[in-house]
């Protein structure tokens, strides 16, 4: 039957794909990957403009990726070693602030010493904080792990009190306001909170900690831009008779009293649209756990968790990235692929605040990349600024169609266009000389091509609210229906890996993760 599959797996993401490869590889399942965008990977896919300037979407770049590391192991095993990366060059960030620049780089010993060198009355809570956040980041990996594992361990663990820290669920304010006294010290602290999308008074401490100690070891760009992945990892699927299908979007989730068995999809074919329903045992979504429950399932399966599944999908921001393409080389002025957070104000929260000014050309902070400079074979140089703002600004155009979205809303984004990169030449004076060409993506885009809730990237808001909810993880309500990605574990490529890495060990069965590693470290050391 050409409409039954093994498994279906909703949305191209890299969660959905590491799923897609591991049941392809591991136990040799037909799986159909379905994808609403005319390009697959989701937020690892790339695309270019004038014919030769090309940005990476999402993957700006990832950490812990060192030869032998597990997260190599991990990549090297779905992609069969298909992707190369690319180390940075040191320092691979520098935090911007009116009257200091700090470099960090990727070793974390040389981190501690130039903190305690720029901050030395801080000294012993520049220790404690990184005992903290390597506590925090443990604690955490074992919270993740118990999610993934049956109930009843999950259960023994909380009688066992396996997994206690004393406050897991505070926020990186309440951390650095009890411990770090230095207001300066507390913002080079926080600079990376872009990473997970919430400033300190309302991030997770613990997700704040996952992103400082996953950096600790510089940063990775694939050689060859995001898009090898799903092009290493397509054929993979191909082999058992699967399939990864543009331009079909899972209007509907198909079940049998409580059991999932199915999709209903729209297809698009040109200006054409047609339904067609595809059937498996098991069905995966990459499509984030607000659009699974609330979109493709009746919500009589989540009316337990309404509320909060409601609050976790709007507390968190939204990300505006103006696309920059160079007739030069951006190396000209000093850059050599490091990224820049760059900030006019050392109070994190008090930027956030200003978040909307951006649509008045004020950008609150703004994130520098440099793809061409990490990528080697890029032949032409490109740079991706992204600053945030509220989904409100821009949602009186979200039903028109893309790119011919009237006057007012072109004039919205010269605005926000001129802003950025008017607080950009002030930080780096020359920038504007060196630009060919500019493109700017607002959260209405986002929304259209991922069918994202206000067109977030992050996923559900890493508040402490979100890893105190119960219904949240891999297994979902509905029998044979299991959830992948950022909402399974946390944001970020390397997070939804590890979300779909779970998802895999769930669909195997009891002994599935024992399974899962033995094979797939055995297939990364073949593929060697």
């Amino acid at each position: 039957m050409e409409n039954k599959y093994d498994v279906i797996i909703i949305g191209s993401g890299i969660g959905g794909l590491a799923v897609a490869s591991i049941l392809s590889q591991v136990a040799k399942k037909k799986v159909l990957v379905l994808e609403r965008h005319f390009k697959l990977g989701g937020f690892t896919h790339t695309f270019k403009r004038l014919g030769k300037f090309e940005w990476d979407v999402g993957i700006h770049y990832i950490g812990d990726l060192a030869e032998g590391s597990m997260l190599r192991t991990l990549f090297d095993s779905i992609t069969r070693k298909g992707v190369k990366w690319n180390k940075m060059e040191e320092p691979f960030e520098v935090f911007d602030y009116p009257e200091f620049s700090f470099p960090v780089y990727g070793e974390k010993e040389k981190f501690v010493s130039d903190l305690k060198l720029k901050f030395p009355l801080e000294s012993e809570a520049i220790d404690r904080y990184f005992q903290d956040v390597e506590t925090f980041t443990q604690w955490f990996g074992r919270h993740f792990t118990l999610k993934a594992l049956p109930a009843v361990f999950e259960k023994a663990a909380k009688f066992l009190n396996l997994n206690h820290i004393p406050t897991p669920y505070i926020t990186t304010k309440e951390y650095m306001d009890t411990h770090i006294q230095d207001e300066n010290l507390r913002a080079l602290l926080c600079s990376q909170w872009g990473d997970y999308g919430l400033p300190p008074a309302t991030s997770s401490f613990a997700i704040h900690s996952m992103i400082v100690t996953h950096y600790f070891n510089g940063g990775y760009f694939p050689i060859g831009g995001s898009s090898k992945i799903v092009d290493s990892i397509e054929p993979i699927v191909e082999e058992n008779g699967g399939s990864l299908k543009i331009l079909h979007t899972v209007k509907e989730i198909l079940l049998e009293g409580d059991k999932a068995v199915g999709v209903k999809v729209e297809v698009q074919k040109g200006k054409t649209f047609s339904e067609e329903k595809f059937y498996a045992d098991v069905i995966v979504s990459d499509a984030g756990a607000y659009t699974t429950y609330n979109k493709l399932l009746p919500k009589e399966h989540s009316s337990a968790f309404q509320k909060p599944l409601e609050t976790l999908s709007t507390q968190g921001t939204t990300s505006i990235t103006l696309y920059i393409g160079f007739k030069e080389s951006p190396t000209k002025l000093g850059f050599h692929g490091e990224n820049h957070w760059i900030f006019p104000y050392t109070n994190h929260d008090a930027s956030y605040a200003k978040r909307n000014d951006l649509a008045e050309g004020k950008p609150p902070m703004m994130y520098l990349s440099f793809p061409s400079l990490k990528n080697p074979e890029a032949e032409d140089h490109t740079a991706e600024a992204i600053s945030f703002a509220d989904y409100s600004l821009f949602a009186k155009w979200k039903d028109e169609p893309w790119k011919k979205r009237g006057e007012d809303y072109t004039k919205l984004k010269e605005r926000i266009t001129e802003g950025m990169l008017e607080f950009l030449e002030k930080r780096f004076p020359g920038f504007r000389d060196l630009i060919e060409f500019t493109e700017l993506s607002t959260p209405i885009t986002t929304e259209f091509f991922t069918g994202h809730k206000e067109g977030s990237i992050y996923g559900l808001s890493c508040t402490p609210e979100r890893f105190q909810q119960e219904w949240l993880g891999v297994r979902t309500t509905i029998k044979n229906l299991y959830l992948t990605g950022a909402d399974a574990c946390s944001p970020g490529v390397a997070g939804a890996l590890m979300g779909g890495i779970a998802a895999s060990s769930v669909v195997l069965g009891f002994t599935g993760t024992l399974r899962l590693m033995k094979e797939l470290f055995q297939k990364s050391q073949e593929t060697g």
